[in-house]
C-alpha cells in the first residue's frame, strides 16, 4: 500500500467560481481553499490533499473541480520569474542577475525572456535553473516537472476540441 503524504499545490481557474460551485466544492473538497484573484476574474484554489504522489493529488483535484463544473486552467508552478525573483532564489542582487541577462557578466547565453509585461521581463525558472547549474556552477534544485507536465496537459485539454486529428497527438504522447 502506498504511503499517503500531504501534497500542497494550487489550481488556477480563469472563470469566476459562482456561489453554487463554491458550496459544492466546500462539501466535496474540505481540503480546498478558494481565493479570488484581484487582477483577473478567476480564482486560485489551494489544496492540501493526502495522496501518495503529487501527480495523483493534482489529477484527483482537477477531477473534483470538473465534477462541480469548475474548469481548471492550470496549476500554479512559479515557473514564470522576474529578475528580482531569480535574484531572491539564488541569493544575488537583482543588478547581478540583470547583468547576467544582458550578457555583461556571467557565462553568457542567459535564457531569453518568454514574456514582457508592463516593462518587466519574465523568464522560465526551469530554463534559468539549468543555466545556473550548467553555466554558472550554482547549485539550485530542479523545478518540479509534474507541475510543468500538468500545465501542458491542461492546455492540451483546452485546445483539443479545436484540433483536427487529436487522436494522432494523443498517440504521440503515448509513444
Amino acid at each position: 500500500m502506498a504511503t499517503m503524504r500531504r501534497q500542497q499545490f494550487s489550481l488556477v481557474v480563469d472563470e469566476p467560481v459562482d456561489e453554487s460551485a463554491q458550496t459544492a466544492l466546500r462539501e466535496s473538497c474540505p481540503d480546498a481553499t478558494i481565493r479570488s484573484t484581484p487582477d483577473r476574474p478567476g480564482a486560485v484554489i489551494a489544496f492540501r490533499r493526502e495522496a501518495p504522489t503529487l501527480t495523483e493529488a493534482i489529477v484527483s483535484a482537477v477531477r473534483d473541480l470538473d465534477a462541480v463544473g469548475v474548469r481548471t486552467a492550470g496549476v500554479r508552478d512559479e515557473d514564470f520569474v522576474s529578475i528580482g525573483a531569480v535574484a531572491a532564489r539564488v541569493g544575488r542582487s537583482p543588478e547581478a542577475v540583470r547583468l547576467w541577462a544582458v550578457g555583461r557578466t556571467g557565462a553568457g547565453t542567459f535564457p531569453a525572456p518568454v514574456e514582457v509585461r508592463l516593462g518587466t521581463a519574465y523568464y522560465r525558472w526551469s530554463e534559468i535553473a539549468t543555466w545556473l547549474r550548467e553555466r554558472m556552477g550554482i547549485a539550485v534544485a530542479d523545478p518540479e516537472p509534474v507541475l510543468t507536465a500538468v500545465n501542458l496537459a491542461l492546455r492540451l485539454r483546452a485546445l483539443a476540441p479545436r484540433v483536427p486529428r487529436m487522436d494522432a497527438i494523443r498517440a504521440l504522447i503515448a509513444a
